[in-house]
């Protein structure tokens, strides 16, 4: 059945999603590309159809935000007219983020079958005491580029194969926490990251490359203070497994930046968005990625492997692709019927309430992506999105960074709970605190500073 599944991923139970999910992200590329409204219509059509072939496999979170927002377009297009147009493209920003989605899940086969991604992590925690720490904060930081949580999972695998306890041992909670910030922070500024697909596609005057420069910039900050919170772990005397590779680790960088370096040609060269250009070449980098790394017996694999997990993102296609019609609606009525003056404070405390408001949502058990999603609709429509885009963006960047630590239902902190086999809640509120005490204020200074040099 499994070689079946490799050999033709679009048979099966659901080879009809993922067939109808690959066409959708072809159509939305293809649309973007050559401006054809027809493809854009068919891509929205096989997104339509993957809704109806997954619905039941989907989370009750997705099955709600997409049924609310099927249910809020029907109703407001028959109420009022003006909002079909809007409807329509945020549903093709919807089709755009769902493409992203689908690119980033043909990383998952290149992933599961690497040998160089499994003895660069164990290579980060192999690092002798003392250094560990700040080495999967930074090292996991440069790796979730491309893999995203995966890291965290790689990590937590080589700690459970040690045999750790967390409740025991303070090294396997500093190594996982560090793990997790680092991969957290990515959201900062990667453009393989969901948050700068829904920030750059919001505000039109904001600049990617400056936005890129001041997130990483950023993100490497509050990773530096978090490496000098007190530790437990300077002094233990544990040993770990330290049959890792440098040379692995070093080459996974290089792809790193190879793919970040061919995002950025294809934005600046041929003019694309950086969505689209993110969209494209990451396929290509994982077909690359198979081809030349052998499996484990020296196989080299066909690339129809690439479409076997084109849908294990399904949840968050739903919430993205549903959250956006929800936005660009809340934005419309907000902007013929809500007060204006709310969305149009000139202050350098309005990135820093965005922060809070988006962190404090998380808190409350709200996936930050929701609440980002529908602020960045909301104030795409302000005023303040041309002059003050980049630090407005920076908010919602960072509000999603920081919420994936606090939120019990995001992915990030419901992995890490897995792994330690621990509350979600005492992870975010014992295990973190510390560094979410020290990571906001921070971020909200460097929010309001960048608000007043705009």
């Amino acid at each position: 059945m499994t070689t079946d599944i490799l050999a033709r991923p679009f048979s099966g139970a659901e080879g009809p999603g993922r067939a109808a999910l690959a066409i959708a992200a072809l159509c939305s590329v293809a649309g973007q590309i050559t401006g054809q409204p027809s493809l854009t219509w068919l891509g929205l059509v096989a997104l339509a159809g993957f809704v109806l072939c997954d619905w039941l496999r989907v989370r009750g979170s997705g099955r709600t935000v997409m049924a609310l927002a099927v249910l809020l377009a029907l109703g407001t297009a028959a109420l009022l007219p003006e909002a079909r147009p809007v409807i329509l493209a945020a549903a093709t920003q919807g089709l755009g983020f769902t493409a992203l989605l689908v690119a980033l899940a043909t990383l998952r086969p290149a992933m599961q079958r690497s040998r160089l991604l499994a003895q660069a992590a164990a290579w980060l925690i192999g690092r002798p005491r003392g250094q560990r720490y700040a080495s999967v904060t930074y090292g996991g930081h440069g790796l979730a580029l491309i893999f995203n949580v995966g890291v965290l999972q790689l990590i937590g695998d080589i700690l459970a194969a040690a045999r750790l306890d967390f409740r025991q041992h303070p090294t396997a909670r500093h190594l996982l926490m560090g793990t997790m910030r680092g991969s957290a922070a990515i959201a900062l500024w990667s453009p393989l990251a969901m948050g700068f697909a829904v920030v750059t596609s919001s505000f039109a005057a904001l600049d990617p490359l400056a936005y890129i420069a001041l997130g990483l910039t950023l993100a490497l900050v509050l990773l530096g203070a978090g490496c000098l919170l007190p530790r437990h772990d300077r002094s233990e005397t544990l040993d770990l497994p330290g049959d890792g590779s440098a040379r692995a680790m070093a080459l996974l960088l290089l792809g790193a930046l190879a793919l970040l370096a061919s995002t950025s040609a294809l934005y600046l060269l041929a003019g694309l968005s950086f969505l689209t250009a993110t969209t494209i070449v990451v396929p290509l980098f994982a077909l690359a990625w198979i081809r030349i790394e052998p499996g484990p017996e020296g196989e080299r694999p066909s690339p129809a492997v690439l479409a076997t997990r084109l849908s294990d993102l399904r949840n968050e296609m739903f919430i993205f692709a549903g959250s956006t019609v929800i936005g660009a609606l809340a934005a419309l009525l907000f902007t013929l019927y809500g007060p204006q003056s709310i969305i149009a404070v000139d202050s350098p405390l309005m990135p820093v309430a965005v922060l809070l408001c988006i962190w404090g949502l998380s808190v409350a058990s709200t996936p930050p992506s929701i609440p980002v999603i529908l602020i960045a609709q909301l104030m795409a429509t302000s005023p303040l999105a041309q002059d003050h885009a980049l630090s407005l963006a920076m908010a919602l960047s960072a509000g999603w960074s920081l919420g994936m630590m606090v939120s019990p239902v995001s992915a990030t902190l419901l992995l890490s709970a897995r792994i330690a086999e621990e509350p979600a809640r005492r992870i975010a509120w014992e295990w973190n605190r510390g560094y979410t005490a020290i990571a906001v204020p921070l971020t909200a200074a460097a929010l309001a500073l960048t608000y007043l040099l705009e």
